[in-house]
C-alpha cells in the first residue's frame, strides 16, 4: 500500500473495518443512546485499524506506538495521526491526521477541519456527528463559508499547498443503516469550493 494512499482509498478501507461486529455494534449502540464520548473512543479504534490495515502505524490515545523519537500516544493534540511503515523510530512527517470530533457545536468542528488542514501531511480527515440527516447541508455550507473559504483564499494568495480534506459526518437518526446510513463521506472540491459525498 502507497504511503499517500487516496482519501477514499482510505474511506473504503474504514467502511471494511467498521462492518466488524467489534467496532459496528459499540458504534451503533453509542450513538443511538447518545454517548459520544464512548463512540469517540470506539472510532478512534476503528481509524487506529484502518490505518493498520493500510500497512500504517498509527498513533492515539489508547494507542501508543514508537514511531517518533519521542514515544506518545498523541502528537500536537490530533486526535490520530498515521505514519509510513519504518524499522525504527526517527523523525517523520505523517501520513494522515485525524480529528474525531464528539461536539455538535460549529465552532469545535470548524476547530478541528482547520487543525487537520495545518497539519504538514498528504491529507487529513474529521469525523463529525449530527443528530438528523438534515443538519448535513447547514454544516456542509457553514464549514465551507466559514473555515474553508478563508484558508484556501489566503493559502491561495501565499501560495500555500494545503492537504485534500475528508470529513465524515455520523448521524444517529440512520444509525440503524449501519455502517453506510450512519457515516456519510464528504470530499472537499476547492475548484468548486465545496464539500462533495464521496459517492
Amino acid at each position: 500500500m502507497k504511503e499517500t494512499a487516496a482519501p477514499a482509498e482510505w474511506y473504503r478501507t474504514f467502511r471494511r473495518q467498521v462492518r466488524q461486529a467489534r467496532w459496528a455494534d459499540p458504534l451503533r449502540e453509542s450513538a443511538l443512546a447518545g454517548r459520544l464520548r464512548k463512540w469517540t473512543g470506539h472510532l478512534t479504534g476503528a481509524v487506529v485499524a484502518t490505518c493498520q490495515a493500510l500497512g500504517w502505524t498509527a498513533v492515539a490515545r489508547g494507542h501508543l506506538a514508537e514511531v517518533l523519537p519521542v514515544p506518545r500516544q498523541e502528537y500536537l493534540a490530533v486526535d490520530v495521526m498515521a505514519f509510513p511503515p519504518a524499522d525504527r523510530p526517527g523523525w517523520r512527517w505523517p501520513v494522515a491526521a485525524f480529528e474525531l470530533e464528539n461536539r455538535p457545536d460549529l465552532d469545535a468542528v470548524s476547530y478541528s477541519l482547520w487543525k487537520v488542514s495545518v497539519v504538514r501531511c498528504a491529507w487529513g480527515a474529521v469525523f463529525c456527528y449530527r443528530r438528523d440527516l438534515e443538519e448535513i447541508g447547514g454544516l456542509l455550507r457553514a464549514l465551507a463559508d466559514g473555515v474553508m473559504d478563508g484558508i484556501f483564499r489566503r493559502a491561495g494568495a501565499g501560495h500555500i499547498p494545503l492537504p485534500p480534506l475528508l470529513l465524515v459526518v455520523g448521524t444517529r437518526s440512520r444509525a440503524e443503516d449501519f455502517p453506510d446510513g450512519f457515516f456519510q463521506p464528504y470530499l472537499w472540491d476547492s475548484t468548486a469550493g465545496q464539500f462533495r459525498q464521496l459517492w
